[in-house]
């Protein structure tokens, strides 16, 4: 439980609001390490669901060792497998460790009297595709540190491409899965949480939890810095926008935003 808890204390440091030009593989074999580091100011709902946004500062880390070991955001992995098909299709697959965010009550009154909820890793696998620009990638997440917090599979595809010299795009398209134990941990009213809140009570179900779509871009200021922004909108859809803390206090069309430089050797 000691590395545990280090793990938990550390990987914060290396989250960033999602840019999806970068999604956990270098795309040029390198030998030792290499990747970005950088900041960023990012603005995002105060929590999933929620109709109030927050400006925040945001490190922005992708980091990777050689061709096989990956750590960017709040995820850590390795290429176990990899294959290139005779139509050269490039297809990637291992092990991955998430950290998965934390909610307090005290990020907006929507959420008085909900309780905490603590930040714990998820463990899974993943398994990517690629061929040109075009890319899509699977992975399945379960929490492993925080009791019973439910597993999710998180779905995306995406294509990038290069619009000048300098400045590269990529456009990418998203869903994710919950199960019935993750949608009532972040999204469930029990009989505590409505006597604390005065919101009724709400059971959620497994299910979609949401669909969106991502727009990002990396702008070379010179070889070793680099201009990024992204733009993320989300709809939760399901059991996830029937929630109270959705429904009544805050909004089904989530949006968040990035701008940022970073340094890449």
């Amino acid at each position: 439980m000691k590395s545990i808890a280090i793990v938990s204390l550390c990987l914060p440091l290396f989250a960033a609001v999602p840019t999806m030009a970068e999604e956990g593989m270098s795309n040029v074999p390198v030998d030792g390490l290499h990747g970005s580091i950088g900041i960023g100011v990012g603005v995002r709902p105060a929590y999933e669901g929620a109709d109030e946004r927050k400006t925040r500062l945001a490190p922005n880390i992708n980091l990777f060792y050689g061709d096989r070991f990956f750590l960017t955001g709040m995820t850590a992995g390795a290429n176990l497998w990899r294959h290139t098909t005779a139509q050269g299709l490039k297809i990637n697959a291992g092990p991955l460790l998430a950290l998965r965010h934390e909610r307090d009550e005290d990020d907006n009154d929507a959420l008085a009297g909900l309780g905490d909820i603590d930040r714990s890793l998820d463990a899974g696998a993943f398994i990517r595709f690629r061929k040109d620009g075009w890319q899509a990638r699977a992975d399945i997440r379960k929490d492993v540190t925080n009791g019973d917090g439910g597993a999710t599979v998180n779905f995306s595809a995406g294509y990038g491409m290069p619009v000048s010299q300098n400045l590269h795009l990529r456009a990418n398209l998203e869903t994710t899965w919950a199960s019935a134990a993750y949608m009532n941990t972040f999204y469930g009213i029990d009989a505590t949480q409505s006597a604390n809140s005065g919101i009724a009570q709400y059971t959620a179900g497994s299910g979609f939890k949401h669909v969106g779509a991502s727009l990002a871009a990396n702008y070379a200021i010179s070889r070793e810095w680099v201009g990024f922004a992204s733009l993320r909108a989300t709809q939760l859809i399901g059991d996830v926008a029937d929630s109270p803390i959705v429904t009544t206090f805050g909004s089904k069309n989530q949006v968040a935003a990035t701008v940022g430089i970073k340094y890449r050797f």
